[in-house]
């Protein structure tokens, strides 16, 4: 088997153990050593020196990239935040210190949803999952299951079916789960209203366009990630619609990634000022 196949495996991390089965001889693999092929990230396991600086932290210090630090480079939405989390990669395993900023948030699990112990360097994408649910505010750990679910990751059946056997937070998280979210800010500002006590239906269509939250007729919430900032040309097209939403007679309200992450206050006093005024209802 071709050694990028092996690598493949375990996101880029092998152990010698699984070199040696797969028929590479000790003089092998200190070549692939001192080629720069691969890198000795502890005595027993090997990477590529490519391979993702998370992970390669994780496996230098004896355990897997865990929950969010784990779900981010899945893809899975999560906060922006430079925090390592990390579980060992042994049940009774120990972590070797680093030294490095951040410093490790840590996690154990002694009835993971999955077994995992085979993974070198990342846990499972249902255990960070579970992680999140008990480590992440409910409604940003919501956040980050409905964008497994649009991942493909899991569906809204099997996390149900889940949350029958796992309580707690991961219950909790599951019930606030709807699977058609577009970003990880819909569904913050959606279970956040909900909380508030404004009811909102999701993905709308208006105009030809699914809009993301939208108040009884005729109030729109539409929400920014920061990759509308990154591309002129989707936020000219934002701006267009909007206008054109508007001269049908709705209210839109437009927020960023920073005024729902961290001006949530401001946000929610201004959504509340227009139903008060009634923009939601149709005149």
């Amino acid at each position: 088997m071709r050694l990028d196949t092996l690598l493949g495996v375990n996101q880029g991390f092998i152990s010698r153990a699984q070199l040696r089965h797969a028929g590479f001889t000790s003089h092998g693999i200190r070549a692939l050593l001192a080629e720069g092929a691969l890198v000795a990230f502890t005595r027993d396991i090997l990477g590529r020196p490519t391979a993702n600086p998370a992970f390669k932290r994780a496996v230098t210090m004896g355990g897997r990239a865990a929950c969010v630090t784990a779900a981010r480079a899945m893809g899975v939405w999560v906060l922006d935040t430079d925090e390592f989390h990390i579980i060992p990669r042994s049940h009774n395993g120990r972590f070797r210190a680093d030294g490095q900023v951040p410093e490790p948030v840590t996690h154990w699990t002694p009835e993971p949803i999955e077994p995992d112990h085979y993974r070198l360097a990342v846990e499972s994408g249902r255990n960070a999952l579970a992680h999140i649910a008990r480590c992440q505010p409910l409604d940003v750990a919501a956040a980050s299951f409905d964008s497994a679910v649009k991942l493909a990751m899991i569906t809204v059946e099997e996390l149900q079916r889940l949350a029958s056997v796992h309580r707690g937070r991961f219950a909790e998280t599951v019930a606030l789960v709807t699977g058609d979210a577009d970003s990880g800010l819909e569904t913050l500002a959606r279970v956040r209203l909900g909380w508030a006590g404004v009811e909102c239906r999701r993905q709308v269509v208006i105009d030809g366009h699914p809009v993301d939250l939208l108040i009884g007729d005729r109030l729109i919430i539409q929400l920014d990630g920061k990759q509308h900032l990154e591309d002129p040309v989707q936020l000219a097209r934002d701006r267009r619609q909007d206008r054109r939403l508007r001269l049908m007679g709705y209210t839109v309200l437009r927020y960023g990634y920073a005024e729902v992450v961290f001006g949530w206050e401001g946000v929610l006093a201004e959504i509340l000022a227009s139903v008060a005024g009634l923009a939601h209802v149709a005149q």
